[in-house]
């Protein structure tokens, strides 16, 4: 059993599709869904909710993500065969031109479909850089968590042979 971290934006909803897919993989799961997001501010939201977790691996899926066919298995098999890994993603976008190599060594993995051992996660806290004097724009909440797994001694990447459909909501969604 994993846990499924799921922020949603006040307002919108969970497609039918994403649940469906979700529930298609064959894997059980708690779902844990929080809409206390303001101001986009999903690291806080991810830092909330993962702490009810307790389960070996948790996934963090945002609302709009679709996971392929066995993916979440192979996501599971994957970390179970490779301790070095904290936590292993899966693209919105193709990414077929890139080598395994490339793909499982990503320096910016998106948090939006990630599969993360618990252990790395509880090490984990979200965030964002702002800018300063060195950087012209912050860190993305999503670069930062990759290089703060790093420095824990965790790897982290894309799964090869897959990728997440992603269903663009309009505001109405």
């Amino acid at each position: 059993m994993i846990d499924v971290v799921m922020p949603v934006k006040e307002g919108r909803f969970i497609p039918q599709e994403v649940l469906d897919a979700l529930l298609a993989q064959g894997i059980p799961f708690r779902l844990f869904v929080s809409t206390k997001i303001s101001n986009g501010d999903y690291p806080a939201v991810r830092n909330n909710i993962k702490q009810y977790g307790c389960f070996s691996m948790a996934l963090m899926l945002d609302n709009d993500i679709v996971l392929p066919e066995k993916a979440l298995s192979q996501m599971i098999s994957f970390l179970n065969e490779h301790p070095e890994y904290g936590a292993i993603g899966l693209p919105k976008q193709d990414f077929s031109r890139l080598s395994d190599a490339e793909l499982l060594n990503a320096l910016h993995v998106d948090m939006s479909c990630v599969l993360f051992r618990q252990e790395a996660l509880n090490q984990l806290t979200f965030r964002w850089t702002p800018p300063d004097e060195d950087l012209r724009s912050g860190v993305c909440e999503c670069a930062q968590a990759c290089r703060d797994l790093r420095r824990m001694g965790w790897k982290i990447g894309f799964l090869p042979g897959f990728c997440a459909k992603h269903i663009v909501q309009t505001e109405e969604s």
